[in-house]
């Protein structure tokens, strides 16, 4: 498939979410300030592809739990602090009120089963940041300065996750792309390596080993941690500010979109 052929949003079939199309590009990769694991800056080719619009929903996440068999986000640990987003593990049922709440508490390897399941993967690591950052190496999805109430995060006094619109299309990417700073980190399928960033080098392998990159931020984080270009390494397996998107690559698209 071609850019011309491409249209700028696709309805996927088999979890029902709208896509939006991003376009083959070069564009910068991480930075220069003073931001461990984050620099250098470097340039980087990405080719076109589409990314879910919102983080999946727990709504989203039960019709793959009804439908796999999957189990579902229930922890007792404190570390987790997973109180009030736990699932009715008898019920199989999402906490009540947060229905359009991205699903929180999924590991990489619950996150991957559901892309599977869909029929889509995860973003990679520079999907993510070339979908949030567009072509302009914007600091924030929506520009180069913090706007309170363009996210979730700790500086607006933040308690929990919020609806995966709320804050769209004021806080959106250039792309349309929504919550991609702040509500929840979300996994990627790239393993958490240095830069130059390097798709070839084995990071992206689905069968190696080592913590996977989260990007984005989340409800309990500063505006420094929602910034485009914030990595953080999974080592915690599972939290309550860890959720999830899908992408597809632009060439793989056939009959499972409407």
């Amino acid at each position: 498939m071609t850019n011309t052929e491409s249209p700028e949003s696709i309805l996927w079939k088999k979890d029902s979410k709208e896509m939006l199309y991003v376009p083959t590009a070069d564009f910068q990769m991480g930075t220069d300030d003073d931001r461990p694991n984050e620099s250098p800056a470097h340039t980087l080719h990405v080719e076109e592809f589409y990314i879910d619009r919102y983080p999946v929903t727990q709504t989203e996440y039960k019709r793959f739990i009804d439908a796999t068999g999957h189990r579902v986000p229930s922890y007792d640990v404190e570390w987790a602090e997973p109180e009030g987003y736990n699932w009715d593990s008898a019920l199989r049922t999402p906490p009540c009120g947060k229905l359009n709440h991205p699903v929180v508490l999924v590991t990489w390897e619950d996150a991957l089963a559901y892309a599977i399941w869909a029929g889509k993967r995860l973003c990679t690591e520079a999907e993510w940041e070339r979908a949030a950052r567009g072509d302009d190496a914007r600091r924030w999805p929506w520009g180069d300065t913090f706007q309170l109430g363009n996210c979730n995060t700790k500086d607006n006094g933040a308690t929990g996750t919020t609806p995966v619109d709320q804050y769209s299309p004021r806080g959106d990417s250039p792309f349309g792309v929504a919550d991609m700073a702040g509500n929840v980190w979300e996994w990627t399928s790239s393993l958490f390596r240095p830069y130059p960033y390097d798709a070839n080098d084995g990071r992206e392998s689905l069968e190696a080993v080592g913590w996977r990159v989260l990007r984005g931020g989340s409800w309990r984080n500063d505006l420094d941690r929602t910034q485009c270009t914030a990595r953080l390494d999974g080592d915690f397996l599972f939290f309550n500010n860890v959720g999830f998107r899908c992408a597809i690559s632009a060439h793989d698209l056939s009959e499972d979109y409407q």
